[in-house]
Formats: C-alpha cells, sequence, structure tokens
C-alpha cells in the first residue's frame, strides 16, 4: 500500500532531491553572531592581561582581533542584512570565523587555551543549516586546524612560567576535539535535515487539506447559487409559458418558446440537483454523513480500477459525522493506494465500540516492506518495495494522511498479514470523535 504523490517508480526510502541541499543565512544574523564573538574575545583579553597580569600576546592578538572586526565592519556599514546568503557564501562565512578562531587559539596556547572548545562551533552550525558537501568542508578544516592548534609554539598566557602539558594530555585533547566534531556534527546534521523534511512535508500537507477545503467551499458556493437562481428562472418558465399557451403567430417563433420553455425546465433541475447534495444557508461547510458513507464516496474513484471493493459495518451505537476534509483526503489516499497494490480485493471495515471507532483498511497484495514498516508515518519514507507495473512515490501520502487523521485524534497503526496483504488501522476515542467530528444539534435543529 505505497502511498505516494506521484506516479513516478521510486526507489525505497526516496528522498526528494532538494532536501539534500542547504538553506544558507542571513547575512545579518552572522554579522551580529560575529559582534559577539568579537565582544567576547575582546573582553577575555582585556580581563586576562590587565586583570590577572598575564602576558596574551597583545601586539599579535589585537591585530589578528582587528582582521575580523574591519571586514564585519564594512558587512555592518555598506551590506543589506536582509540578504539571504547562498550555501558557499554561508560556508565561506563560517570558513572565515573557524580559521580567526584558529588563529586567536594558535597565538594563546593551542590545545591548552579551554576556549579550543570553540572550535566544534562552526561545523555544528553548517551541519544545521548548510547541506553535506559544505559540512564536509567545514569538518575537514576543524580537523585540520584542531591538529596545528597542537603544534603551536606559543604558550598558554600565565602568571610565570607556564604549565607543561604532557604530550599524551595533548593527544587526548586532541582526540576528544575531533571525536566530539564529528559526533556533533553528524547529530546536528540529522535533526536538521529532518526539519527540513518535516518543514517541506508540513506545508504539502497544508496544501492537501486547502485543496480539500476549495472543494468544499466549491459545493456550498454551488448550493447557494442553486438557491439564488431559483426564483429568477422561475419567473422566466412560468412567463414562457404564459406566452407560448397565448402564441398565436408565426411557427418559428413558437418554436424558439418552446425551446425556452425546455432549457429553463432543465436549468431548473440540474439547480435542484445541487441543492439536494449541499442545502444553502448552511454555516457547516461539510456535512454530517455514516462513517460508511464517506468511506464510500472517498473510494469511489478507485472502483473501477478491476478490484473489489467491500464495506462491512459492525457495532452499535453509531453516530453520523463529519464529512471533513481531513478525512476525505485520507481516506480517499490510503483507499486508493490499497486498490493499487491489492490483487484481487480491498476490505474497509467499520467497527464501532463502546469507547472506540475503529476502521481497518486491508489489501490481498504484496504487503509494507518490512525494513520501513517502523518508520511508516515519516517524510519522505514509501511504505513498500515498488514493483513492475505499480505506483511508486516519494512516501508524503501517508505523511499527509497520518497528519490530517491525527488532527481529528485517530491513532494509526500498520502490519502485515499472516499470509499476504497490508492493513492500516485507524483508531479515534468515543470522547474525541464526539468532540471533534460529531455535530451537536442546535435548539432549531432539535425544534
Amino acid at each position: 500500500m505505497t502511498i505516494g504523490m506521484t506516479d513516478k517508480p521510486q526507489d525505497i526510502l526516496p528522498i526528494d532531491p532538494l532536501l539534500r541541499k542547504g538553506f544558507g543565512v542571513r547575512l545579518g544574523t552572522l554579522v551580529i553572531i560575529r559582534w559577539l564573538g568579537i565582544s567576547g574575545q575582546l573582553l577575555a583579553l582585556l580581563g586576562v592581561h590587565f586583570l590577572l597580569g598575564f602576558d596574551v600576546q597583545l601586539n599579535l592578538t589585537l591585530p589578528t582581533l582587528l582582521a575580523l572586526v574591519l571586514p564585519n565592519l564594512w558587512f555592518t556599514l555598506r551590506a543589506d542584512s536582509n540578504t539571504q546568503l547562498s550555501e558557499t557564501q554561508s560556508a565561506a562565512h563560517l570558513t572565515f570565523d573557524l580559521t580567526h578562531l584558529a588563529a586567536m587559539l594558535f597565538l594563546t596556547g593551542g590545545l591548552a587555551n579551554p576556549f579550543a572548545v570553540l572550535m566544534l562551533a562552526p561545523a555544528s552550525v553548517s551541519a544545521s543549516i548548510l547541506g553535506r558537501s559544505s559540512t564536509k568542508l567545514l569538518i575537514f578544516a576543524s580537523v585540520s586546524l584542531v591538529t596545528t592548534l597542537a603544534f603551536t609554539p606559543f604558550p598558554l598566557p600565565w602568571d610565570g612560567p607556564p604549565p607543561e602539558l604532557n604530550t599524551l594530555i595533548k593527544v587526548g585533547i586532541w582526540i576528544s576535539l575531533c571525536f566530539t566534531l564529528v559526533f556533533l556534527t553528524l547529530y546536528m546534521a540529522r535533526l536538521g535535515r529532518e526539519g527540513r523534511e518535516r518543514s517541506r512535508a508540513l506545508v504539502a500537507t497544508q496544501a492537501a487539506l486547502a485543496h480539500e477545503q476549495r472543494l468544499a467551499a466549491l459545493g456550498t458556493l454551488a448550493a447557494a447559487a442553486a438557491h439564488e437562481l431559483g426564483t429568477p428562472l422561475g419567473t422566466i418558465l412560468l412567463a414562457s409559458k404564459e406566452l407560448l399557451d397565448t402564441w398565436e403567430g408565426d411557427d418559428e417563433t413558437r418554436i424558439d418558446l418552446e425551446l425556452i420553455v425546455e432549457q429553463t425546465s432543465r436549468c431548473r433541475a440540474i439547480l435542484s440537483d445541487l441543492r439536494e447534495q449541499r442545502q444553502p444557508g448552511n454555516s457547516n461547510h461539510f456535512t454530517s454523513m455514516q462513517v460508511e458513507a464517506i468511506l464510500r464516496e472517498a473510494g469511489s474513484p478507485h472502483e473501477q480500477r478491476g478490484t473489489q471493493v467491500r464495506y462491512t459495518t459492525d457495532g452499535e451505537n453509531s453516530h453520523d459525522i463529519r464529512r471533513s476534509p481531513e478525512l476525505m483526503h485520507a481516506f480517499r489516499n490510503i483507499i486508493e493506494n490499497a486498490v493499487g497494490f491489492s490483487l484481487s480485493y480491498v476490505d474497509v471495515n467499520v467497527q464501532w465500540q463502546e469507547d472506540t471507532l475503529s476502521i481497518s483498511i486491508s489489501d490481498d497484495g504484496p504487503g509494507f516492506d518490512p525494513a520501513v514498516i517502523k518508520k511508516l508515518g515519516e517524510p519522505y519514507v514509501t511504505t513498500r518495495q515498488p514493483t513492475p507495473g505499480e505506483d511508486g512515490g516519494l512516501g508524503l501520502g501517508l505523511f499527509i494522511s497520518k497528519t490530517l487523521l491525527e488532527r481529528t485524534g485517530a491513532r494509526l497503526g500498520f502490519a502485515n498479514g499472516a499470509q499476504c496483504g497490508a492493513t492500516v488501522t485507524m483508531v479515534w476515542p468515543r470522547k474525541t470523535l464526539l468532540d471533534n467530528l460529531v455535530d451537536t444539534p442546535t435548539k432549531e435543529q432539535r425544534s
């Protein structure tokens, strides 16, 4: 039951190529962060030199710090802070900041300086907002610069002779920094990639829901139009009939009058059908229906594809629920894909119990791929291996359906049959169902 948004076959676990690219960052954000870094470095240098009396090589460290102040001052005064940097430009800025930080540490003790841990920051930032190539570049540059810090000839600023670090301790610091750098970068890259994927998938979810809402609003608009046009059409029909009954002129005009009566009657019949489907003036755009009726409506476009779709309802104390866009889109998507992967039939079962409503949609197809069944519902994860002649997908359909159903209070479950086939189960607590999907009659409706 691969839930997908396109008809193009894909490999298992396809990822949108756009998601592999980063997003860059706003120039103003980098400028502000850089000013904070400059302030911190200047405060540390002056504090250690004047308060603690340590020699921090001001003749070297201050010009090095100035090398960062000048370009940042130019960006502040001359550049547009709202400029959205490309990934390459963002990577260049982070590489420059990393190199400058390494230069400051090189002049103040290298790996013996407690601030050497700041070497982890640029690569971690890159992993969260930039793509893989830029992050790999920052990791390589960070490891190279950390290695260079181990061979600095400048001692750690100290009052008197600085402490000498044992070679083994230096190696340990180098290993810990490199290991933490790689681990933290991979962790941030994973979180950033998942965030971007979910962001894009949520946009697709909102687009699908907006589409369903436009369809529902269109139905209501048609009903209102039918209501408003009914009176003038009735007047036209009555006047044309009276004129036809009393007409004693030429036959050609009589034929035209008969045509007017016929077409006006046809318009009234069409408007009558529209009024039966949507009652005008109802503030609730989504009519209440039996659950099985909503499922039948959602599955009807797919019942002519050579697969038998069987609907059953069990249990007592059932309720009519709103035909909401969330339910229609999710049911249609799941049934469509069940039909697409079934061999001969799809079973749709509605089960009313004392405390819950459960809906299961099962097929006799190949079933979910065991490799990804635990990840179902995540964006860009497909549910089965595409087979020849079958549709694949990008894995957005199931995420959208799951998100929409969870908004109504449902819990989704996925399982394979004992022999074959797959089953999607949706369960609503009855209390949640009454709060979210069942309309409470107003006093006027009860009377």
